[in-house]
């Protein structure tokens, strides 16, 4: 008999207007993107021309991760200048360093409401600056700018479950990501962070691919599953213009971990050239992490 898992909602209050944490005030322009190395999980840091976060994206890590102790944590992703912190959904590989360390809980968080683990909950409400994607503002893409143009692009995917569920795929509720750079030359270049949405759950990928905007990085989704794949996810990465060099595609995994990630035949077969690297191989060459830089 397999007993069912308890799961509860998400309770912290909507934000009133996301123009009051906007991360890009006061930023010029994005440099590119840091992926932690953090084991099982994600940890993405927004960089502005200077190389420092000001947005932070997901703050995981729980199998295989090797930062165990708060100062591990607070020094390797030091995120104490970054202006906000959104998660991509309440899965605890995507929050659990947070739980640990220190620096990330004094930050204003971004969050979608959820149905979600009992821990998750608790931690949420131990919080003093987080607040909720509107339900309202469900399938539709918002953007941080910059002051030079560069975007932050995101959206809530899908809507959470009504008040009597008890079971949510927070896969395919969260918030998706894109980063778009304007470059001096007037192409436009975009990084795609899924988190573990694939990559057609989210429309504003569409847009993109529709405005001709040229493909410099990817996030492979969910740590780089072979479930969920589509053939629309695959139609939508073989459709898009490449930059001029390589196209990286980051997986954010733990070694040898249960789940078989990653999965990098769906990204070795896209029609254009691309750069593999996951995370266990970043820390076998001695590396904290890898920049994605426009």
């Amino acid at each position: 008999m397999t007993t069912a898992r308890v799961r509860q909602r998400i309770t912290n209050a909507d934000v009133v207007s996301v123009n009051g944490v906007d991360p890009a005030m006061g930023v010029q322009s994005i440099r590119g993107i840091r992926v932690h190395d953090i084991g099982q999980g994600d940890s993405i840091s927004i960089l502005d021309e200077a190389g420092s976060p000001f947005l932070q994206i997901d703050y995981g890590g729980r199998v295989g991760n090797p930062l165990v102790t708060a100062l591990d944590i607070d020094t390797q992703m030091n995120v104490a200048g970054a202006g906000l912190l959104m998660l991509t959904h309440w899965d605890e590989d995507h929050w659990c360093s947070a739980r640990k360390g220190t620096v990330a809980q004094t930050l204003n968080w971004l969050v979608p409401r959820q149905i979600t683990s009992p821990r998750a909950v608790e931690f949420s409400a131990r919080l003093a600056n987080i607040h909720c994607v509107p339900e309202s503002m469900v399938g539709n893409a918002y953007k941080f700018e910059t002051a030079l143009g560069d975007e932050i692009w995101w959206e809530k995917i899908a809507a959470a479950p009504g008040p009597a569920a008890t079971e949510e795929n927070c896969n395919h509720t969260g918030i998706g990501f894109s980063i778009v750079r304007n470059r001096p030359d007037g192409r436009r270049q975009v990084i795609l962070l899924p988190g573990d949405a694939p990559f057609d759950d989210i429309s504003h990928y569409k847009t993109h691919l529709a405005a001709g905007i040229e493909l410099r990085g990817v996030l492979a989704f969910h740590h780089g599953t072979n479930q969920h794949w589509s053939a629309a996810s695959a139609n939508l990465l073989k459709g898009w213009s490449p930059t001029s060099r390589s196209v990286d595609v980051v997986f954010s995994c733990a070694r040898n971990n249960s789940y078989g990630h990653p999965h990098k035949l769906w990204y070795q077969q896209m029609p254009y050239a691309r750069k593999l690297r996951t995370t266990p191989g970043l820390r076998r060459a001695g590396l904290k992490h890898f920049d994605m830089v426009f």
